[in-house]
């Protein structure tokens, strides 16, 4: 029960069916929402390497740092959404990579979607540049999402940029939800998304979760606990401990910047 208070990359393509993940929380009385917040993961999932572990280069890498790399998804490996352009999250360790990378790919044709330099937050830890952070990416409008189609993400930490074959990598699935999955739902929960633009921020929490929408819950969610972190920083973490990721639960958020790489 989570409890509210108030490639270089050639990934395998395989997909499983998975039983359904439910976490609850009890709500604030000001926040005006349901008692219990529940997020049902889909009942499909595709393997893929969610977490690096340790570095390769102790010049890399922190190696004291209880996590490594991490795609912030659900254990299923893959995060649905509404959106074209979703967002998508991860952990980066702290870290002394020359750079960081995002590639996106569509899954049924291995064909490059985007690929950018990522920003990471400046560390200020002797002898690396770039601090523990959880790293919030958003997709330019450029990118578009067809529904029902997987989509294979690498995020990608070039320790040396002469050779490739020494980046950190972890990798994961983003589908944005197509009409066959979205009929799946409750009727209520059908409803509440078909008048999600009447609903308020925090209600919005409940909505995504009862769908099954991680990336938008994950996105709602980073929105409020930069507008109240008292309120929704305990609410992040214990929905990230409730997927297994409790070991980057508590780590800062960060905007990271897309600096698109062209070919």
């Amino acid at each position: 029960m989570v409890h509210l208070p108030p490639k270089l990359f050639s990934p395998k393509r395989f997909v499983s069916l998975l039983g359904i993940v439910a976490c609850c929380a009890a709500l604030p009385a000001q926040a005006q929402l349901p008692t219990e917040l529940s997020f049902q993961a889909p009942p499909v999932g595709s393997p893929g390497n969610r977490e690096a572990g340790s570095g390769r280069s102790d010049t890399c890498v922190a190696l004291t740092e209880q996590a490594g790399l991490t795609a912030i998804v659900p254990e299923t490996n893959v995060g649905l959404t509404t959106q074209a352009a979703p967002q998508l999250f991860a952990y980066i360790p702290t870290n002394n990579a020359a750079f960081a990378e995002l590639r996106l790919l569509k899954e049924s044709t291995g064909e490059d979607v985007y690929v950018s330099q990522v920003s990471m937050p400046p560390a200020s830890t002797p002898g690396f540049a770039n601090h523990a952070s959880a790293l919030s990416l958003t997709l330019p409008g450029s990118v578009d999402l067809e529904p029902g189609e997987n989509y294979l993400w690498a995020l990608m930490l070039v320790c040396n940029a002469d050779n490739r074959a020494e980046d950190i990598v972890v990798t994961a699935v983003v589908q944005r939800a197509d009409d066959a999955y979205l009929d799946t739902l409750s009727p209520e929960v059908s409803k509440q998304l078909s008048d999600l633009d009447q609903a308020s921020a925090s209600e919005k929490l409940t909505i995504y979760s009862s769908a099954g929408l991680w990336q938008d819950l994950l996105a709602q969610l980073s929105t409020l606990v930069a507008a109240d972190p008292a309120t929704y920083a305990p609410v992040w973490s214990d929905l990230l401990t409730s997927q297994g990721l409790g070991a980057i639960a508590d780590a800062p958020l960060y905007d990271g910047k897309l600096s698109p790489v062209t070919p």
